[in-house]
């Protein structure tokens, strides 16, 4: 008996089973891709080549193509959804010139209100608008139980719609003017 290294391992799993991969790649993503599947499912047995159980070498191989198309499905998916998401940002600013430096003034005015927002909110706010979090999202990702993030979320809009609130000066004082220099 001759004893079987990895090598010689996933050579013999190659040669028997390639085809039959191959084919199984072809049927459910189209030629185009299956080559590369089918690279990266051998790749991976070869990463894994300890979990092989003898006998069910061909299922195991069909079970990494599954999770590696898997994998590529979520990953284009995610792809088409930021390309949607950016192509949609990049729609906005199709308009006339006029409307571009309009729409740019009151990013500017919502970025200068946010700058002068206290950190913890302005990373509340941003993890729901920029990053489209739920408010479960945003507590994990402050560590965080999901009512306080609801409530620094409400608070912090608040206090960016008050910040964005034209301030009337009176009788020579400007309070935001005021606040800017440090005092309140």
């Amino acid at each position: 008996m001759v004893p079987t290294t990895p090598e010689t391992t996933i050579k013999a799993l190659y040669k028997d089973h390639y085809n039959e991969v191959l084919a199984y790649c072809v049927r459910r993503t189209g030629y185009t891709d299956a080559e590369d599947v089918a690279a990266e499912v051998f790749a991976t047995a070869w990463r894994r080549i300890d979990d092989l159980r003898h006998h069910t070498e061909r299922a195991w191989l069909f079970g990494i193509a599954r999770r590696v198309l898997s994998n590529r499905w979520r990953s284009a998916l995610r792809y088409r959804r930021l390309k949607d998401k950016v192509g949609g940002l990049a729609n906005l600013h199709s308009e006339t010139p006029e409307v571009y430096i309009v729409q740019r003034e009151n990013d500017q005015e919502v970025i200068d209100c946010l700058q002068r927002l206290r950190p913890t909110d302005r990373e509340v706010l941003m993890l729901s608008a920029w990053e489209s979090l739920t408010a479960p999202e945003i507590g994990v990702a402050l560590g965080v139980s999901t009512s306080a993030a609801e409530q620094r979320l409400h608070r912090a809009k608040k206090r960016l719609a008050a910040a964005m609130q034209p301030v009337p000066e009176q009788d020579g004082f400007s309070p935001r003017a005021a606040e800017e220099r440090g005092g309140r």
